[in-house]
């Protein structure tokens, strides 16, 4: 474990050759990361003996056509346009999927690779 991303970056060549590797822990800040992960809810039906280390959501399919219909159009327009901005694609997916809850940091996750 490193103290700071920048001891990690100069350990990997070291800690390569010895099949290790350098870690550092971090708060996220990257653009799309939720406040939390909630990966089901109290409505849904789990199974968590299927698996060893993951659980699983059993539920039925449940969708809004119209908000499928409404999202397959606008991202016909956009295509036919030929171009979009990344806040009409975000404000769609909210749109159409209420609890995504985008937060936008102006940071991205390929920044920090």
């Amino acid at each position: 474990e490193c103290a700071s991303e920048e001891e990690a970056r100069r350990k990997v060549a070291e800690l390569k050759a010895k099949r290790q590797w350098p870690v550092f822990f971090f708060p996220s800040d990257t653009t799309g990361e939720k406040d939390f992960e909630e990966f089901y809810t109290e409505h849904e039906t789990l199974d968590l003996v299927r698996f060893d280390s993951i659980g699983v959501v059993i539920n039925e399919a449940r969708y809004d056509v119209l908000r499928i219909e409404n999202f397959e159009r606008k991202i016909s327009e956009m295509r036919a346009r030929g171009r979009w901005e990344r806040k009409e694609l975000v404000d769609l997916f909210n749109a159409t999927i209420p609890e995504f809850h985008h937060l936008e940091t102006g940071k991205f996750l390929d920044g920090r690779m």
